[in-house]
């Protein structure tokens, strides 16, 4: 679950309470999103999702040196939860972080979480969806190329975590918690105490989007 180290789900818990700045990556429909902003509660850090500063509406991305600008300047800041894979930057945020949690969820239970996400966005009113999924003349874009995404979820442990593996072992001296299903997810949270917000005295966390977006493998 943890390396270096671990003594099971106390020990990650006393370490996540120790970092300010910690990395959340992991295959789409994993839970993502749901354990950053959990995370975020507890330890009273503000939470940021790629993918709400990737895309602009209708899943247009944002040109390359202005994503990168905004990446470097939010990596500077002292305190923060960042939600989401986008693999091709994750070199560049990994030298600012303490502590990276990767959730490993079985790719058919990701296919599945991702698939009634997205029937749910479908049903939802068009003010509750994140900015992306509007497209400039109004209309929803639930899903950007569907098909091939639920690819990219199956094959995501055999394509895309060798990746991450790769550039984690690059930086042995940073911890890496692994979550593997939500139990292991939950008895983590569960062993954060709820009053390390008021300790910290920062505040309630900014938690502007708790709806998954779409991960991306740029």
């Amino acid at each position: 679950m943890l390396n270096p180290q671990t003594t099971g789900p106390l020990d990650t818990a006393a370490r996540l309470r120790a970092v300010r700045r910690v990395l959340v990556v992991g295959c789409p429909g994993a839970g993502k999103t749901t354990f950053a902003v959990r995370l975020a509660s507890a330890l009273g850090l503000p939470v940021h999702h790629l993918d709400d500063l990737y895309f602009t509406a209708g899943w247009m991305p944002r040109p390359e040196g202005e994503w990168h600008a905004t990446l470097d300047t939010l990596c500077a800041t002292p305190e923060w939860i960042i939600d989401g894979n986008h693999i091709s930057t994750l070199a560049r945020r990994l030298p600012h972080c303490e502590a990276v949690v990767v959730l490993d969820r079985a790719p058919l239970r990701c296919l599945v979480a991702y698939l009634r996400r997205m029937l749910r966005y479908a049903r939802a009113p068009l003010g509750e969806l994140p900015p992306f999924m509007r497209r400039a003349d109004g209309r929803r874009a639930v899903a950007d190329r569907p098909l091939a995404f639920a690819q990219f979820i199956l094959t995501f442990r055999r394509r895309q975590l060798p990746s991450v593996v790769r550039a984690l072992a690059a930086r042995p001296e940073l911890p890496v918690v692994w979550l593997r299903t939500h139990a292991d997810a939950r008895a983590v949270l569960e062993r954060l105490p709820a009053g390390a917000r008021a300790r910290r005295g920062t505040g309630d966390p900014d938690v502007r989007r708790t709806r998954p977006g779409r991960d991306t493998p740029s």
